[in-house]
């Protein structure tokens, strides 16, 4: 079961004072208790783990091909009535693939996740191996509906999904890898509400389970999630700390994004420390990373990380070029935050130039950009007032107040 001997002998050899008692009373002491009801629940959940799945006759793949050619209704009712879609087999590879396409396309891992419950939600005990066996199939499949609707920014019904899924696990094998998996994804739901300190501590209940597993790749995942619940309370130099702690523990060769996430993120600390060339540094070593993973919108993430640092070591031209690339990017994908942190960038960049009139033109731009973030008439008003304000002093008050307006909406240009 993947136990490391200390915990095997944490569980044969418990060290109690009864057990110091004269043989006579800890015999009495010990007739108080039965274990054989813990025994029995011990030995269902491993039958249950070990029992066999019945083959499918048609390949996993080949169902999936024939299902991907249906219309999203009819692959939604094909999944709810056929029992060879309503396996175990067919509904992980549902799972797996939603998982395989989180960054390119959204829509499609969230469709492919709602296939996988409604799937799931219609497998029978017998196919699934047992009714144990059954609730971690479904426990997994709504983990993954409500991650992907939690990547899909609606955060309410992920919380719904993430309920359905902990009461499937309670009442399935015990499977601590599920469980793990289940807070981890619960951390990045709280980090998505803004529940930073409950973030961290579902984060470092996974990290837990991932120790003890001795899975050091999956540890990495969770300590990263407290790296950035750590960021957001601005503990920057604790998330430095964990992400620099977890980079060796990394798979890189399994997965890169990973790999990627850590040290995109690690470079945003630095900025935000007022430590440019240590970013820079970690930010030319990723290079090929960026390059090689290719996502439109990871790149242009990238560009905004090198104008800040562009700005940070003085090459304010350069910074300029690479900031307006990056908040034209963010616009055309109607990513509105990043688009209006990006004009409160270039505000600060112009104020630091003495370009006025510049400065001007970004605060009248970034109007409409603000009123589209549903920011409220405070910060619409301070906008204005940054279009006429006349001393350095005072625009750059304007602009950190309008930072702290929208922090709320942040996401920091993390990567996830």
């Amino acid at each position: 079961m993947g136990w490391d001997s200390r915990r095997l002998e944490r569980l044969l050899f418990v060290s109690s004072p009864k057990l110091d008692m004269p043989h006579a009373v800890n015999a009495e002491v010990a007739a108080q208790y039965s274990y054989d009801k813990a025994f029995a629940q011990a030995d269902r959940a491993l039958a249950a783990v070990f029992a066999p799945i019945q083959p499918l006759d048609t390949p996993v793949e080949e169902l999936y091909r024939q299902v991907m050619v249906l219309s999203a209704d009819d692959q939604l009712r094909r999944a709810a009535q056929d029992e060879l879609l309503a396996s175990p087999q067919f509904i992980q590879y549902l799972v797996d693939s939603s998982h395989t396409v989180r960054y390119q396309d959204t829509e499609r891992m969230l469709h492919l996740a709602n296939l996988a419950i409604v799937a799931a939600d219609a497998c029978s005990a017998n196919a699934a191996g047992g009714e144990l066996r059954l609730a971690d199939l479904r426990a997994r499949a709504w983990g993954y509906y409500g991650n992907s609707l939690r990547v899909c920014a609606r955060l309410r019904e992920a919380e719904e999904a993430f309920a359905r899924a902990v009461q499937e696990c309670r009442q399935g094998t015990g499977d601590p890898l599920l469980r793990a998996r289940l807070l981890a994804q619960k951390a990045s739901l709280q980090i998505h509400q803004r529940q930073f300190e409950n973030a961290i501590e579902s984060a470092e209940a996974s990290c837990q389970i991932y120790r003890e597993l001795g899975d050091s790749h999956l540890l990495a995942t969770s300590i990263i999630l407290k790296a950035n619940a750590n960021l957001f309370l601005g503990e920057t130099e604790a998330a430095v700390e964990l992400l620099n702690r977890a980079i060796p523990l990394i798979d890189c060769e399994s997965d890169p994004h990973l790999l990627l996430a850590a040290c995109h993120n690690l470079v945003r600390c630095y900025i935000d420390l007022a430590q440019p060339e240590q970013a820079l540094s970690i930010y030319a070593e990723t290079q090929d990373l960026y390059r090689e993973f290719g996502d439109p919108l990871i790149l242009l993430r990238a560009e905004w990380q090198e104008g800040q640092l562009l700005r940070d070591m003085g090459h304010l031209r350069k910074a300029e070029t690479r900031l307006l690339e990056a908040q034209k990017g963010f616009l055309e994908r109607s990513l509105t935050y990043e688009a209006a942190v990006v004009s409160l960038d270039l505000a600060a960049l112009y104020l630091k130039t003495g370009s006025i009139q510049d400065l001007r033109q970004t605060a009248a731009a970034a109007v409409p950009i603000f009123r589209a973030l549903g920011v409220d008439r405070e910060a619409i008003a301070s906008l204005l007032q940054l279009q006429v304000a006349d001393q350095e002093q005072q625009a750059m008050e304007l602009i950190r107040f309008l930072n702290a307006r929208i922090e709320p909406l942040a996401k920091r240009g993390l990567l996830k």
